[in-house]
């Protein structure tokens, strides 16, 4: 094992996903990242998942089956368990993409400023086929405060432990399902969300999930964690400013009077998301932060 690599803790929660379950685990291990610590924690399953991880089990750091109260419960126990400097989450039925261990190993080993990165957004179908990516959007406690949250994808975000203490070292699991969210607007709290054009993981799109039965529920919860932030003085001011500009800027672009771009620029500056995209220089060899 090459120890100066990052620990990379990946944990993935699951209950009766047969379906699926074999792929996110085959995109996790053959990985072939030599300090890869692969935690699964089972909610009791009864439709087979348990024979595919056992299956597996020689590649898995480690496996629980016991009942829990849901997802981020799962979650609670498995991160409780990890002991990686570098932390992520994978679903039952989303997949990892090659080399993104690697890939966030090396930005973090290249910048140690960055404490929390998201990758491209990337899409796949039933069959586990890639059918839609884009360049994921800024974001940064500003932008979450009023209300522009959509979306951060969870299955290409990584985050070193450091910033996982500093904000509680939990998810809140009285959440249902906007325990994600919650997550990414403590950690905006206390510093900034990087993103790269990487493809590191993907979302499987298929009925009946939660995020399209429930979305007016967790969109509730959304809010409830954003309206039971307590404003200070100097952001209130700043977000006065955001949403003045924002509001000029559409009535000119509404009526086509104006190059809107100065606007805009003013607006990436008070959100504070300028500076925060991650790339590959050839020349310098290392992952860089280029100021767009």
């Amino acid at each position: 094992m090459n120890t100066s690599n990052h620990r990379i803790s990946i944990i993935t929660p699951v209950y009766n996903q047969v379906d699926f379950i074999e792929q996110t685990i085959l995109s996790v291990i053959n990985q072939g990242y030599d300090n890869l610590e692969y935690i699964i924690i089972d909610g009791g399953s009864t439709d087979g998942t348990l024979d595919i991880i056992k299956t597996y089990e020689s590649k898995i750091t480690k496996w629980i089956s016991e009942p829990d109260t849901g997802m981020y419960n799962a979650l609670n126990k498995g991160f409780a368990l990890s002991t990686g400097d570098i932390m992520a989450w994978i679903n039952s039925d989303d997949i990892l993409l090659p080399n993104a261990l690697n890939h966030m190993n090396r930005i973090m080993k290249d910048l140690p400023q960055v404490n929390w990165v998201q990758g491209l957004n990337s899409f796949i179908d039933l069959k586990g086929q890639l059918i839609r990516t884009s360049y994921p959007k800024a974001f940064s406690l500003l932008k979450f405060l009023n209300k522009d949250y959509k979306w951060v994808q969870q299955e290409s975000t990584f985050w070193r432990r450091s910033l996982w203490d500093a904000a509680g070292g939990m998810i809140n699991d009285d959440l249902k399902l906007a325990g994600d969210f919650e997550l990414w607007f403590r950690f905006s709290q206390r510093d900034t969300l990087y993103t790269s054009s990487l493809p590191i993981g993907a979302w499987r799109k298929r009925e009946g999930q939660l995020s399209g039965t429930q979305m007016k529920n967790y969109i509730q919860e959304v809010n409830d964690s954003i309206n039971n932030y307590s404003l200070s003085f100097d952001e209130s001011i700043q977000l006065k400013k955001i949403q003045r500009l924002q509001k000029s800027a559409r009535f000119l672009r509404r009526f086509k009077v104006f190059n809107v771009h100065y606007f805009y620029n003013q607006i990436t500056n008070l959100e504070h998301t300028k500076g925060t995209t991650i790339d590959f220089n050839y020349s310098k060899k290392a992952f860089v932060i280029q100021e767009k």
